[in-house]
């Protein structure tokens, strides 16, 4: 799907691409190996802030990392679309969600649902993609949720 299409379907549903984040550390966004771009870990990250601090169950509620796992699912495409006009995306094929939780949280399928139902909102219901999920005591920054992609792409 072109970029401007992608754009239009988000735009359906309500939203907007925000602006790719820059990495954190010493690493790239994204790197292109034939037709798959490797996202690295996406916060839920808008306007240079991050948006969902601390643990799922705890400060957080289920519907709080939903949100924040939609976000970083967000943010993935913003970093697909950063790529420019050279590629465009096609599908996703892997998530991983990595949940910052308290330790007798259980839910976290419920959490990265939040991303799943973007990518498949986008793909016209069309789940196609495999995905983990992890609860972890601490995350980068103190984020909620980190995701991490693989996502099928055209070259122009």
């Amino acid at each position: 799907m072109t970029n401007s299409k992608l754009e239009q379907r988000l735009n359906k549903l309500g939203l907007v691409l925000p602006v790719a984040p820059d990495p954190i550390g010493i690493y790239e966004a994204t790197t292109i190996l034939g037709g798959l771009v490797y996202i690295s870990g996406q916060l839920p990250i808008a306007n240079g802030t991050l948006q969902y601090k601390g643990k799922i169950g705890a400060e957080l509620s289920i519907n709080d990392g939903y949100k924040a796992s939609k976000l970083c699912a967000l943010n993935i495409l913003s970093q697909i679309n950063r790529l420019g006009n050279n590629y465009t995306f096609k599908r996703l094929i892997r998530i991983d969600g990595y949940i910052n939780c308290k330790e007798n949280f259980i839910e976290h399928s419920s959490v990265l649902d939040g991303a799943s139902d973007l990518f498949s909102s986008i793909q016209g219901n069309n789940i196609g993609h495999v995905r983990s999920v992890l609860g972890c005591s601490s995350l980068p920054l103190g984020a909620a949720v980190e995701l991490v992609a693989i996502a099928e792409v055209n070259k122009r």
